[in-house]
């Protein structure tokens, strides 16, 4: 298995003393949930905070900084998700030391396979290297472990959990408590660390319980939407497809076929589900993804599409496919069209039977996206279809639509917007833009790479083209590396720039600079990030509200621009920060 790199760089490194104790004393409080990254998500008590806004140097203790040059980027170290207790204030720079408690929670991709039952020696090699790991990061330091804890092999939320805690002091000193769970899916492994004062260890224990229960997994669907699903499911790509498909239709499609060309393109089935004779395998459940590929210029409305057609292929369909075997159709559930996060789906549900086996359930549902369709099925014999059916509805309730900006990564679409690469671009340029550029130009060329207007917004609307709100996303491939670290440049010389670039664009035009109303620097999601806001009007027109986010990595930016006017902006700005919370890099899936 990959070795655990638990990151000890923050100003004070604290663990759990006791594994049995459980802060009684202090009350639980409500639970708040956070996406991590594109993997999944996590609940976290709401008197805490995520501040990945702070420079990770701030919370580097200086005995780990004596052990790395004045260059080296520390953002590099930081974990995925990093809590405070609200109202924490950030060590400053060259300041007094204090200590602080925090918890923080690392994605580390990988493949991980572990025994049903993990043996003693196995045990003793694992406890063996993650100590090994910890002396080592701890060499050069004056830090030291004074007492370990027993270490816990269990199982967390139907996962394969590793729990560890021990006692360091520094220089004989300052006592701090740490625990770390690592809980271990197929492809993942997620890393939680609490860190805190031997004093405020209760606490914070109380905090680090209530996480660490709490992570669901995510699925991306091609860019085109995520799902949240359960962890007592898995994918599992592990199995031949041909030991799932029912004997009554290898009689029909025989040996020598290749099997894995039927596979759907995500299968979820029991994660201790297992195959002890391939040739006789009892009725079992699954849930799949399946996508279709289809381009629509406009996205769809529920209005326009015919059930009765739908329905009646779907049937034509499934017929087809069963009519060589032994299966018939006992009954049919509804058909029914509905609408979720601004996309429009079908519904519908069968139940199926081969001979006098016990019956079997199929529930279905296809998105009908902009870029293409979305098929999630669920399969059940009748003896397990209550938990079955309730994780697919789980997994429907958790659907979020994404808009993909191509080779950077995703972003939720808003469910009141719609996405309009239709509309001839010069139409949308205002008066002023076309006074200073003229007629003669190629507007296309300044085309974003995605521009989004509401959902009845009407171009043949002459009224609605006089002003409107939007937001624009643009992006761009190059060297980004120097804006991409938030100690390469100035931040005072990076807002001075990025001002003086709006004043230059609004020079002869009508348009004056009413105010400049923020400016922004962070690290999210492995992303630096850059935000600004201002104000501008048109001599005698109501005022615009201009808010940019520019995000970098070292090839990279993304650039995500909201103009709305001050009588819209109360419905804009939430979409708007939605969206730029949302952002996640491509890769994660």
């Amino acid at each position: 298995m990959n070795k655990a790199y638990t990151t000890l760089i923050f100003v004070i490194v604290l663990f759990i003393q006791s594994g049995n104790i459980v802060g009684k004393d202090i009350l639980a409080t409500p639970l708040k949930r956070i996406d991590i990254l594109n993997i999944g998500s996590i609940a976290y008590p709401t008197n805490l905070e995520e501040r990945s806004d702070i420079p990770f140097e701030l919370l580097v203790d200086e005995e780990f900084q004596k052990l790395v040059n004045d260059s080296v980027n520390y953002e590099q170290f930081r974990p995925t998700l990093i809590f405070f207790e609200k109202g924490f204030k950030a060590p400053k720079p060259s300041g007094k030391k204090i200590s602080f408690g925090y918890i923080s929670i690392t994605a580390l991709s990988g493949k991980y396979r572990f025994p049903k039952e993990i043996s003693d020696v196995q045990k003793a090699k694992i406890e063996n290297n993650i100590k090994q790991d910890v002396d080592t990061n701890l060499v050069g330091t004056q830090f030291q472990v004074k007492t370990w804890n027993p270490f816990e092999f269990k199982t967390i939320n139907n996962l394969v959990a590793i729990q560890y805690s021990y006692e360091q002091t520094l220089k004989g000193k300052n006592p701090t408590n740490i625990i770390t769970t690592n809980l271990y899916d197929s492809d993942l492994q997620l890393q939680i660390v609490l860190s805190a004062p031997k004093k405020e260890y209760k606490k914070w224990l109380v905090y680090y319980n209530q996480i660490i229960e709490t992570f669901k997994r995510k699925v991306n669907i091609g860019d085109i939407a995520t799902f949240e699903y359960p962890t007592d499911i898995q994918e599992r790509k592990d199995i031949p497809f041909k030991f799932l498909v029912d004997n009554e239709f290898k009689k029909i499609l025989g040996e020598s076929i290749d099997y894995e060309q039927f596979r759907p393109g995500l299968l979820f089935l029991k994660r201790d589900f297992e195959i002890a004779d391939s040739t006789n395998i009892n009725p079992f459940g699954s849930i799949s993804f399946n996508i279709l590929p289809e381009y629509n210029a406009r996205a769809l409305k529920k209005d326009s599409l015919n059930l009765n057609l739908l329905q009646e292929n779907i049937k034509k369909n499934i017929d087809q496919n069963l009519e060589s075997t032994d299966y018939k159709i006992n009954s049919w559930g509804d058909f029914e069209i509905s609408e979720l996060n601004g996309v429009p789906i079908l519904q519908y549900s069968y139940e199926q039977q081969l001979r006098d086996n016990e019956a079997s359930k199929v529930y279905s549902t296809y998105f009908f996206d902009k870029s293409g369709q979305i098929q999630l099925t669920m399969s059940s014999p009748l003896n397990s279809l209550d938990q079955w059916k309730s994780n697919y509805h789980k997994i429907l309730a958790s659907y979020q639509r994404l808009i993909a900006i191509l080779n950077i990564g995703t972003m939720f679409y808003p469910a009141n917007l719609e996405e309009r690469s239709d509309i001839p671009f010069s139409m949308l340029v205002d008066k002023e833009s076309k006074k200073k550029l003229g007629d003669s130009i190629d507007y296309e060329r300044f085309r974003p790479t995605l521009l989004f207007l509401k959902n009845d917004f009407n171009e043949n609307d002459s009224t609605q083209l006089e002003s409107f709100s939007s937001i624009t996303i643009s992006s761009q491939e190059g060297d980004f590396s120097r804006l991409s670290y938030p100690d390469s440049l100035n931040i005072d010389t990076i807002q001075y720039e990025m001002k003086a670039s709006v004043e230059r664009n609004l020079q002869n035009t009508g348009y004056t600079l009413i105010s400049w109303d923020s400016f922004n620097s962070s690290i999210s999601n492995g992303v630096r990030t850059l935000s600004y806001s201002y104000t501008q009007q048109l001599n005698g027109a109501e005022p615009k509200h201009i808010c940019v986010t520019y995000f970098y990595t070292k090839e990279s930016q993304a650039i995500v621009t909201l103009t709305s006017s001050a009588s819209e902006y109360s419905f804009w700005k939430p979409e708007y920060d939605q969206m730029v919370q949302s952002f996640r890099l491509s890769g994660w899936r």
